[in-house]
């Protein structure tokens, strides 16, 4: 990297020794330049050449101020720096130069940032951008002496124009202190990782030169109501390093205990002031280059650990979506978001927040939207996981833990009830250390990760434990099928695939679907058992290491061959749904978590279907390839393979209304119409061929029990009774559903009946709705029939919630029994 004032550290570092040999003790320093003689201009004992510019000595006291909390960064900026301390001194002020030119200070007071006067900032304006300064603290004490720190240094960020390519920042999280035996962590990594590592412990300002910022994603402290929280546990044990390096930070749970409004946080935190009204303090957002840093608070639109205000996710929400435009308008080509509360937690499933998840999936819409890399950093869980999103160069990064507990991995009562092996994860680390990432700015975009681990003593080697990248690249490597045609048992359907380069494939994605042209439910094989690795842990005996220095994972992928997929086997050991993961972040494991149901689901009200391999079925496969940046290739040719067994056909009668009456089915109540876009032109058009079933109204009249219809199908299934009580008969039904504004409500249910006429329980009886607007909606509901089931209801109707008419619509039934 090149850094601006690199060379003349050594040449400042001797001024400032030298400086001090003449200063006055009440500050002023070489300001006061009477004692220079006028020459007009030039020196006469030079020959008439300009005088070498004077040298402006720092300033001089016996003593340093008297800190509660020493010097930190806040608010960075091209042009801008906050400096903030805590003190009982008075009179503070900050004096501010380049770095090593002994030239002017720029003199700011410190303006008083806590309701007890204790806490002050200094706003630093009109600086040059990607500059190294050293910067001074003066204040007053109680016998009005004079007093003043040692020099420290900060660097302005870069500005378009400066030649600046790259740039690294720290992400950590959970700098709370929870038990007294971790202490010395934080310190440990700020010194002995971060210092030592990414700079020069002996010479600070290297860590102002090399590190962009330090980001904590909440949990700052453990009790945010307790002062003495935030000057021991957070700035007393960072001392070293917050001088030099400014700290981004958001609220976590814990920064909210005791602080209900946040009045410590606000006391010591001051980001930028451009979130929502009311809220600055809550989200804001940085800008380094092309990187745009969003700053977002996940405790009030949480559920367990936290405060969920749906009113309050709606105004952070749409200020995200206004923030990501702009990031947009301004062609950003990094987006990351930071927040407290993780969308999917791998390590602990009561972390989990679907107000988070909704945050997430914005920051892939504008990857999808404009190609530029994105990503979330997280904590609350105290491990390190990291992992990428399914479509999207998207990164996942858990940046814990700094000093929060270990999560405990060997206690079997944690892994049966918190822990989830995430797809969307490939690896998860219950250990201490910190995160490198690194981004390269340009024509040639990218982003590179660097996990260190370390921080307990004796474990501070800070040895590195996972590196990605993510890098904008054309991937050629196009997948071809050489097994998974032709038909085959239920037990037995592999499929496989060749690449003309295999060493660069870093993960694959299959989808399998019922329809040719995948139009229909889509089903997403990929993460854990399609990538070259998934670290994760054994089962809690078997688990080796400690509290201390980390718990030690296993590859669940060692020596797997990735190019081939045993979908039969893999179905016996898990369900496989559109969108991979994407329903865990919409069904949360616990109901504290389901907040709200999220209009970011797909399936919002509706059951995701799983896939199985049934009797009689033709299914379409494909796969693509991902690289070593996260770049996917094309998808391969369509592929298929055929299940052996008999589907029946049809069996319901005028299953698509185009005997243009209700023929085959019994009206229960209310009145069900059949309707044609053909002979009424304002209609909606027919799912298939003409004519479609709807509600009350359209002109037929209104029966007078308003305003529930229902129409049923009773279908005799008993000639298939060997084949259903030996388990091996599954019913499927579809059907195409919609609205006309999405406000009245269309139910399609399944009843199943003995040879009494009782009826038997089934899970997957309904029921089933759409909240679709003139646009049809394929339902399919597939099934293993009970034993003794000799007859199946289907039943089609809902209920009108406003106008004249009950726009329900329904086409396109088809009951199937397979076996």
């Amino acid at each position: 990297m090149q850094l601006k004032h690199r060379s003349t550290l050594a040449l400042a570092l001797s001024a400032i020794l030298l400086a001090g040999c003449g200063g006055s003790s009440d500050g002023s320093g070489s300001g006061d330049n009477d004692s220079i003689p006028d020459t007009g201009g030039t020196n006469p004992d030079t020959g008439g050449k300009d005088p070498d510019p004077v040298i402006v000595e720092p300033p001089q006291a016996d003593a340093e101020p008297e800190f509660i909390v020493r010097p930190y960064l806040q608010a960075p900026g091209s042009d801008t720096m906050t400096v903030m301390f805590e003190t009982e001194n008075t009179e503070p002020e900050v004096w501010v130069r380049p770095f090593g030119t002994g030239g002017e200070f720029q003199k700011v007071a410190g303006e008083v940032h806590s309701e007890d006067g204790l806490v002050y900032a200094s706003r630093l304006m009109g600086l040059e951008s990607n500059t190294l300064y050293e910067y001074y603290v003066l204040t007053t004490d109680t016998e009005s002496q004079l007093r003043a720190t040692q020099p420290f240094a900060f660097k302005t960020w870069p500005a378009p124009g400066d030649d600046v390519s790259e740039a690294t920042f720290i992400a950590i999280s959970d700098t709370q202190l929870d038990q007294t035996v971790y202490e010395p962590v934080l310190k440990n990594i700020v010194r002995d990782g971060i210092m030592s590592k990414e700079c020069s412990l002996s010479q600070p300002e290297t860590c102002a030169e090399n590190i962009a910022a330090i980001t904590i994603s909440g949990d700052v402290v453990q009790t945010g109501g307790n002062r003495g929280h935030w000057r021991n546990q957070l700035f007393g044990r960072m001392a070293d390093i917050t001088p030099y390096v400014p700290l981004v930070t958001v609220p976590g749970n814990h920064d909210y205990y005791g602080n209900a409004e946040l009045q410590l946080y606000r006391t010591y935190m001051n980001p930028p002031e451009n979130g929502s009204v009311g809220y600055e303090d809550h989200w804001y957002f940085l800008d380094y280059l092309d990187l745009r840093l969003i700053g977002l608070d996940s405790y009030l639109i949480s559920g367990a650990h936290g405060k969920f205000n749906s009113d309050t996710l709606a105004v952070q929400r749409q200020w995200l979506r206004e923030t990501l435009k702009d990031a947009e308008i301004q062609q950003k080509q990094f987006v990351m978001g930071m927040f407290h509360h993780g969308c999917l937690s791998e390590l602990w499933s009561s972390g989990e927040s679907i107000g988070s998840c909704e945050m997430v999936s914005e920051l892939e819409q504008y990857s999808d939207r404009t190609g530029a890399i994105s990503g979330h950093f997280f904590g609350h869980t105290h491990s390190y996981s990291r992992g990428q999103s399914l479509d999207t160069q998207h990164l996942w990064l858990n940046a814990a833990s700094v000093s929060g507990y270990i999560e405990p991995l060997d206690n079997e009562n944690l892994q049966k009830n918190q822990i989830s092996d995430y797809d969307t994860y490939e690896i998860s680390r219950s250990e201490f250390g910190y995160n490198l990432l690194t981004y390269q700015f340009g024509p040639e975009p990218s982003v590179s990760l660097v996990r260190k681990k370390g921080g307990y003593d004796g474990d501070l080697d800070f040895d590195i434990v996972d590196e990605l990248s993510f890098k904008q690249n054309t991937n050629s490597n196009l997948p071809q099928a050489t097994a998974g045609t032709g038909e085959y048992s239920g037990a037995n359907v592999k499929l496989a695939i060749q690449v003309g380069a295999p060493d660069s494939v870093h993960e694959v994605h299959w989808q399998v679907s019922e329809s040719q042209d995948f139009s229909g439910p889509v089903f997403d094989i990929w993460g854990n058992d399609t990538r070259r690795q998934n670290l994760f842990y054994d089962e809690a005996s078997q688990v080796g290491g400690d509290k201390y220095v980390g718990f030690e994972t296993i590859n669940t992928q060692e020596g797997v061959d990735i190019f081939q997929l045993d979908l039969s086997e893999l179905l016996t050991r898990r369900s496989i749904r559109p969108g991979a993961d994407d329903h865990y972040r919409w069904n949360k494991r616990y109901s504290s978590l389901n907040t709200h149901a999220s209009d970011y689901n797909d399936y919002k009200g509706q059951k995701r279907p799983t896939l199985s391999l049934k009797p009689g079925t033709t299914y379409y496969w494909r796969s693509r390839v991902r690289d070593q940046q996260m770049n996917w290739s094309a998808w391969s040719e369509q592929y298929n393979f055929a299940i052996e067994g008999t589907r029946t056909p049809n069996l319901l009668i005028n299953g698509n209304a185009e005997t243009g009456d209700l023929t085959g089915w019994t009206l229960e109540s209310g009145a069900i119409n059949v309707v044609s876009k053909v002979k009424n032109p304002g209609f909606l058009a027919a799912a298939e061929g003409d004519y479609y079933f709807a509600g009350r109204g359209f002109g037929q009249g209104q029966p007078a029990d308003c305003c529930t219809e229902k129409a049923s199908q009773l279908v005799d299934v008993s000639e298939f009774q060997t084949q259903i009580d030996a388990g091996e008969a599954y019913l499927q039904l579809s059907a195409q559903i919609t609205t006309w504004q999405s406000m009245d409500q269309p139910e399609l249910t399944i009843e199943l009946y003995d040879q009494n006429g009782n009826q038997i329980a089934w899970d997957n009886a309904g029921p089933y709705t759409s909240k679709t607007a003139k646009n049809w909606e394929t339902i399919t509901v597939l099934g293993q029939l009970p034993n003794n089931v000799r007859a199946v209801k289907v039943s089609i109707g809902g209920t009108r919630k406003q106008g004249s008419d009950n726009d329900i619509y329904f086409d396109d039934l088809s009951l199937n029994l397979l076996y």
